[in-house]
């Protein structure tokens, strides 16, 4: 089973002293979750993490002269989207400080509460109680707690920060370690390592006492591959509990959307099962294939043969389905405007994913793009540039279209279906709405594929007519009550 998350994030922050309180501008808050499977109670449990960066919050000083922050946070757990299953309410309070000029540390915070079987949406609220801005961020991700008691499952992985040998068992404390969570799914340059911790259940329910082999990798989303050898396994023997706990070094990992991916095989090498999660790197510090690309010789190639308008459409229309670092690169072709360099990264580009027929690789993807400007296009945008253009480009067509443009009270509407992606993503839905009722700019609203846009409210983005009086305002509501001629759940329920 598969656990597909959503990551909020919010805003930027600058620090003013006013009036004996260190004044941030805008608070940001950042929160991720975890479900796992207690074997001692038989019952799931989920982690919650919240994570506020220091500078980002008002601080008051205090009878002692010292400077403290504090948060009011707020935590529903909402089951199948609008039973409240557990609720909690506390102040997280910031260390006290001498100086607010310099705060380099973040707030991090854990809660673990145990829910039944299901699937939840957890809601946070994070109000700056010292602060003259009484408006809460609001945080919001999906969570699947179904777990099976008989075959293979497995937690979410966990991505970490720090870990370090428990001394004093602590909120951080699991398995001998304090893990502390990496609360993003995005790496930075200055990041180097990513670490993780998973847990395996019901092995020796499956294969008895036997060995097993778990592999652990980095994969690109786009394509079902191994990026920059960043693979390893472990033999263990089958337990009631596995556990996977390493780190990769990410150094030259490119910029670039991958999954950490899991897979555990019997000594026969058959796959008993898989997990993954998402992220994201930025890396300026590697450029890879791309270094010497000046150096191709692409004389007496297909690429001659495009006249240079052309070559610039075609090389911009790459996007959807370039790699992170390759996007960066196409930036930096087209501001230097050099026809022979355009022609050079578009040849290994193609030839890169089809070494034998790099032009037959491409002219399937030319007619794609044609179909996406015929079908896609705005008065503003090439249809490669749009939601629905992207998502045809960079995942192909899709095998269901629904939608209405005449529906009761809605915006028109589309919703995609994909029996599966390149990446082995299965059963994934695209949600698009054209809100100003006048272009053909159909905007991505949610999707539950792996780093895409994911909004459990996204039903009142298409009903706006009647969000308020459905709770669209209301912080305990997330499912639309279905309405006359709302046809939305049975085209995504396919």
């Amino acid at each position: 089973m598969k656990r597909h998350l959503l990551l909020t994030a919010i805003c930027i922050i600058t620090i003013t002293l006013l009036n004996g309180q260190a004044q941030a501008q805008n608070l940001r808050a950042f929160m991720q979750n975890s479900g796992f499977l207690s074997l001692q109670t038989d019952t799931p449990y989920a982690e919650t993490y919240l994570s506020v960066p220091g500078n980002s919050i008002v601080y008051k000083t205090g009878a002692n002269g010292k400077y403290e922050g504090a948060l009011e946070v707020t935590l529903l757990y909402l089951k199948d989207s609008n039973t409240v299953a557990a609720f909690d309410k506390y102040i997280l309070r910031s260390p006290e400080i001498d100086d607010t000029s310099n705060i380099t540390f973040n707030m991090l915070d854990i809660r673990r509460v145990s829910l039944p079987d299901g699937v939840y949406n957890v809601q946070m609220q994070v109000l700056d109680i010292n602060s003259t801005d009484k408006e809460p961020l609001t945080l919001s991700q999906g969570l699947n707690m179904h777990f099976h008691r008989d075959s293979i499952d497995f937690s979410n992985i966990e991505l970490i920060d720090s870990y370090a040998p428990t001394t004093t068992k602590n909120v951080f404390s699991k398995n001998g370690y304090d893990i502390k969570p990496y609360v993003f799914n995005y790496y930075p340059t200055s990041v180097n390592k990513i670490s993780f911790y998973n847990e395996i259940y019901n092995l020796s329910k499956m294969v008895g006492d036997e060995d097993v082999i778990i592999n652990y990798s980095v994969k690109h989303v786009q394509k079902d591959a191994v990026a920059s050898n960043l693979f390893r396994f472990s033999k263990q023997k089958a337990a009631a509990v596995n556990i996977v706990f390493s780190e990769f070094d990410i150094t030259d990992l490119p910029s670039g959307n991958y999954l950490l991916h899991i897979d555990v095989r019997n000594r026969k090498n058959v796959q008993l099962g898989e997990q993954n999660v998402f992220f994201q790197r930025s890396n300026k510090n590697s450029v890879g294939e791309l270094s010497n690309i000046s150096l191709l010789d692409v004389n007496h190639t297909f690429v001659t043969e495009i006249d240079p308008d052309s070559m610039v459409y075609f090389v911009k229309s790459l996007s959807p389905t370039a790699e992170m670092y390759e996007r960066e690169y196409i930036s930096t072709i087209l501001q230097k405007n050099d026809p022979k360099l355009m022609q050079q990264f578009f040849y290994n580009f193609w030839q890169k994913r089809n070494p034998t027929e790099p032009e037959k690789e491409w002219a399937y993807y030319k007619r794609m793009v044609s179909y996406a400007a015929y079908n896609y296009k705005t008065a503003i945008d090439y249809g490669f540039e749009t939601d629905r253009g992207r998502v045809y480009l960079q995942y192909g067509p899709p095998n269901h279209i629904d939608g209405s443009d005449r529906e009761p009270g809605a915006y028109p509407y589309e919703i995609w279906q994909y029996y599966k992606l390149s990446n082995n993503q299965s059963n994934i839905h695209f949600v698009f709405c054209n809100a100003d009722l006048v272009t053909n700019d159909y905007a991505l609203i949610h999707s539950d594929a792996l780093g895409e846009l994911n909004d459990p409210r996204w039903r009142f983005k298409i009903y706006n007519t009647f969000k308020d009086g459905n709770g669209y305002r209301n912080f305990d509501i997330d499912y639309f009550r279905s309405t006359w001629g709302s046809q939305v759940d049975q085209y995504y329920g396919k």
